[in-house]
């Protein structure tokens, strides 16, 4: 299949590569209606029946500008910016989440490990970076999971299966990720998986979902952070990939909370626990044995 003009500048430039000096960083609606454009028509070839592996990696990198450009427009830096590095035909794939308040910054040194253990890699921020735009919803961290899914869905157009990695805040997105697409395994790095709703809590969630335009600002990062963690449990339950925990052998409350909980999943066998020492708990920061337990946990799966 031939490919759109607005793909082939993204298939010849390569996805393995930061963007080019003269990537659009201010907004161009001739430009983004172009690759808006293309990325439909391939859409749509791609669901109608097969298409080449070139094709594929086209769509694939013309998604990631796209995201690109919104990331640049929404005043990330450089180096906090989504990345994609793939191998040279479609392979296992990971999916890798950062955590609250966190770009990709600290995790290029982990993805390349990922990368030369023979994986493709996706590496991308969700919105929980912010939570002061006008606009969003008092519900917010679902928003930050849908994004989650639409990176899912862009990778598997060049991945044979893909694994979630997720830090803090992003291993509980991972797991209810995984609980609404097809995901292989589950690594959750220093997670925030468990949370307390007490009667007041309980009284506001009610009462966002009962009268949504009274409640027009969202809950604050505590509420959201509560209400995302709430449902692991009950997200655990709804999906069979393997889950590999690693956290620090010592830490704040939060930690101690995730800590407990992830003790009593792995003692029932649904989880590996490992724990590092406290100063490596980042994931640029793990020991090479660590993450050679991590690459071997995410091949057998």
């Amino acid at each position: 299949m031939t490919l759109p003009p607005g793909l082939q500048a993204f298939y010849n430039r390569g996805v393995n590569r930061p963007p080019a000096e003269d990537s659009p960083q201010a907004p161009r609606p001739a430009y983004d209606y172009e690759v808006a454009h293309s990325i439909w028509e391939l859409e749509r070839s791609a669901r109608r029946g097969r298409v080449s592996d070139a094709t594929r990696l086209a769509l694939l990198d013309a998604h990631l500008e796209q995201l690109r450009m919104v990331e640049a427009r929404l005043g990330l830096a450089e180096e906090s910016r989504s990345l994609l590095l793939l191998q040279d035909r479609p392979s296992p794939s990971v999916l890798v989440l950062p955590g609250e308040g966190q770009g990709c910054e600290t995790l290029r040194a982990f993805a390349n490990r990922l990368y030369r253990g023979g994986f493709g890699v996706l590496a991308s921020s969700l919105s929980y970076r912010v939570l002061d735009r006008p606009g969003q919803s008092p519900f917010y961290w679902q928003t930050c999971l849908d994004e989650a899914e639409n990176r899912y869905d862009m990778l598997q157009h060049y991945a044979t299966k893909i694994a979630v990695v997720g830090v803090g805040l992003g291993a509980a997105m991972g797991m209810h990720l995984a609980a609404r697409r097809r995901v292989s395994a589950v690594v959750a790095l220093f997670p925030v998986l468990d949370a307390h709703l007490g009667a007041k809590e309980r009284l506001q969630q009610a009462l966002r979902q009962l009268l949504p335009r009274w409640h027009k600002h969202p809950a604050a990062w505590t509420m959201q952070r509560r209400l995302a963690t709430a449902g692991v449990r009950k997200a655990m339950g709804q999906f069979g990939a393997p889950l590999l925990a690693l956290t620090e052998e010592s830490g704040g409350a939060d930690n101690s909370r995730s800590l407990r909980f992830l003790r009593r999943v792995a003692a029932d066998g649904a989880a590996q626990l490992l724990q590092v020492p406290a100063g490596e708990a980042a994931p640029d920061t793990l020991p090479e044995a660590t993450l050679d337990k991590v690459i071997t946990f995410l091949k057998q799966r």
